[in-house]
């Protein structure tokens, strides 16, 4: 993983038209459509496109991206664009015990975290509808997964 996160980044310092570039974007749609010669010539035009725009991107979320999704940068991009949404989105949401929660179990994947906390107060806001000895005993097993609560809750 970290190779093919290294030859990514390598490959975007380089020029995104030199014969390196071309032949990682060559055999990276090749593999992906070997019997489908139009298909691959979009793909190699698609990936181009993708590598310029991922390639003027910077910071922690976009490493994350490359290592995750290289050769393969429309992937890469998506991921960098949706990550960066998300970290836009929780930067604006008031902080509780549940985004504390969800940032230590998914760190610094923003749209997990985003999922997570939607998930997890939905849970909290339903836990109001069971007896408050109950929730506050599986509350005491799982502290503040309000998902697990409900599902403790729910087997009572």
């Amino acid at each position: 993983m970290a190779k093919r996160a290294l030859l990514g980044l390598c490959l975007l310092s380089a020029s995104a038209f030199s014969p390196l570039f071309a032949d990682e974007t060559s055999s990276f749609c090749a593999n992906e459509w070997p019997n489908d010669a139009d298909m691959r010539a979009y793909c190699v035009d698609e990936q181009h496109s993708a590598a310029r725009q991922f390639g003027q991107k910077s910071g922690v979320i976009r490493d994350a991206c490359a290592e995750e999704w290289l050769p393969d940068y429309e992937m890469a991009l998506y991921c960098f664009n949706e990550q960066s949404a998300a970290q836009n989105r929780l930067a604006s949401d008031s902080a509780d015990e549940v985004t504390s929660h969800c940032q230590s179990e998914w760190g610094s994947d923003h749209e997990m975290v985003e999922y997570c906390i939607e998930k997890q107060r939905a849970a909290r806001d339903r836990l109001s509808g069971y007896p408050t000895s109950l929730v506050s005993s599986c509350r005491g097993e799982w502290g503040q997964d309000y998902e697990m609560i409900e599902y403790c809750a729910q087997g009572n």
